[in-house]
């Protein structure tokens, strides 16, 4: 990006008198105990306006703020909206630092090639930086909403890899201009805020002529739940906690998420970690204006922030303890509690938090009572992402058996975009252990299902015997049963059938508003059936 380029995040709407700020009363509101000394600044040299003669000055970046002075402060200038250029002179001070503000520059020279490293290098962590493509090679795309796309980059200094999540700069529509800048820069200045390790690391910010591009941690795990990767109740409980200390975490900084769903939980790859990301529609708690409002997924948002009207009360972090218990859900159910086969309706049991819990799948009663209580319509009687840690649930012994054992698993149905493809004729295969030839295990292929039909009309037909005789057997012994049936079964040894639970993946539509399809594995139980060769 060329230096001079219209900046996009330029504020004309404001008037700036100089590069520096010297109401110091901004500083006072800060928790950062600010003060300058040879001890935490470096030397630089500045052109003096009238006689051109190199003055000295200490510098320092303390929290996202650079100060500036000599035996005492006298000026300060927060980073969020600052841009950085750095060259190479031919004159005695010929490492130039070059700090761009609302039109207004900074040079800063040293002969000192450390000090300018060193110094560099913290002001590309706060600073907005314009030379992407010398830092950056992209490799590929990997993911794309509504307003970004994500790739894969490798950095041409140390060679190692990031994501890329990209943003194209709207200066069609002045509004939607300064909306657009608004939300990037709470974004970046929130992911500044927070650091966790559950939380994905964010490193810089570009700008070049047509794109924002933020650089964060690669995670290549993929989403959670995408592939059913929690194979027992304790599993599941790991993930939880994991998820539960990370919202406590940013609510204690005083954030909250706003967009907390399996799309936005990234897993580290060949371990049970976790990570939150997309931090677009979070917001500091406290802040009396707000961009949006009403924003959100339909099948995760709270029911307050639906039913939100401008002008009332705003609502609270609760609303992320909703968004979690949904997720809890389906991480300990293995499918969505509104789940409908419409959008509309989905959004209608999301706002009436109509759902129930499956009854054919042991669960403890201590994971439903704090589900329930996440899910409650009224935020205030939600507990705090603390008091879900101190909950029974994390802290009683689990039983194995009381969570369907996931001992099948189906083929990946296809790698879908999401732009709403679907998956029509599409065949999975069920591989079921069958424990039967000479005492070793023997995975049976059956095949199974059929995924018939488009993003509005999600029907999996049986398309196996077994199948239906396996459903069919569930259905039995879900109903009360008599002491002659129980009789009757006691004379048939040849069936006997465990449980296991078979993930059915759906195409995924996943968009951050309110008016998009998003994704709901379905799970079904089913009866394993040991058969004797006859």
């Amino acid at each position: 990006m060329e230096q001079g380029s219209n900046y996009f995040f330029n504020c004309p709407q404001k008037q700036h008198k100089a590069f520096w700020d010297r109401n110091f009363d901004i500083l006072l509101n800060q928790h950062e105990n600010f003060q300058i000394s040879n001890d935490n600044s470096t030397t630089f040299y500045k052109k003096g306006r009238i006689f051109k003669k190199w003055i000295p000055r200490l510098y320092s970046v303390q929290g996202n703020y650079i100060l500036y002075g000599d035996t005492k402060m006298k000026g300060f200038r927060k980073l969020d909206c600052v841009y950085l250029h750095y060259s190479l002179l031919d004159n005695n001070y010929r490492y130039q630092l070059q700090l761009i503000y609302c039109g207004f520059i900074l040079d800063l020279y040293t002969d000192q090639k450390k000090d300018y490293d060193n110094f560099k290098e913290i002001l590309q962590q706060h600073c907005i930086l314009t030379d992407f493509h010398t830092q950056f090679s992209l490799m590929k795309q990997i993911g794309f909403g509504s307003s970004a796309q994500v790739y894969i980059a490798r950095s041409n200094y140390n060679k190692q890899y990031y994501a890329i999540k990209r943003v194209q700069k709207n200066y069609q529509i002045q509004q939607k201009k300064l909306e657009q800048e608004q939300s990037l820069k709470n974004e970046i200045q929130i992911m500044k805020e927070l650091s966790h390790p559950n939380i994905i690391s964010f490193h810089q910010v570009f700008e070049t002529n047509k794109h924002i591009n933020l650089v964060l941690e690669l995670i290549q795990g993929g989403e959670l739940l995408k592939q059913g990767q929690y194979k027992s109740i304790r599993d599941a409980r790991m993930v939880a906690r994991q998820l539960a200390l990370c919202v406590d975490y940013m609510h204690q900084k005083g954030i909250m998420h706003r967009d907390l769903k399996p799309q936005n939980i990234l897993c580290k790859s060949n371990t049970s970690d976790v990570l939150i990301a997309d931090f677009g529609l979070a917001t500091h708690i406290k802040e009396s204006k707000q961009l949006y409002y009403r924003c959100g997924t339909t099948g995760y948002v709270a029911p307050e922030i639906l039913m939100y009207k401008e002008g009332t009360k705003m609502y609270n972090e609760k609303c992320d303890i909703f968004s979690l218990g949904v997720i809890y859900y389906q991480l300990i159910y293995n499918t969505h509690p509104f789940k409908d086969t419409q959008k509309a309706g989905i959004l209608k049991k999301n706002m009436a938090v109509e759902y129930k819990f499956e009854d054919s799948i042991k669960v403890p009663q201590s994971c439903k009572d704090l589900i329930a209580q996440m899910l409650k319509s009224n935020p205030k009687q939600r507990p705090t992402a603390s008091q879900i840690l101190r909950h029974d649930f994390f802290n009683e012994s689990l039983c194995e058996l009381s969570y369907p054992s996931l001992i099948s698993s189906i083929q990946d149905l296809s790698e879908q975009k999401k732009s709403g493809q679907s998956f029509n004729s599409q065949i999975c295969e069920l591989k079921l252990s069958t424990f039967q030839k000479n005492g070793q295990t023997v995975f049976e292929k059956i095949p199974l299902l059929r995924y018939n039909g488009t993003p509005n009309n999600h029907e999996l037909k049986e398309r196996s015997p077994i199948w239906n005789k396996r459903i069919e057997l569930q259905r039995l012994a879900s109903q009360p049963r008599s002491k002659a049936q129980s009789l009757n079964t006691v004379k048939n040894p040849e069936i006997r059938g465990n449980k296991v639970s078979i993930f059915r993946q759906q195409s995924k539509n996943s968009e951050n508003d309110l008016d998009q399809s998003h994704q709901y594995p379905y799970t079904s139980i089913i009866n394993r059936c040991k058969i004797k060769n006859k």
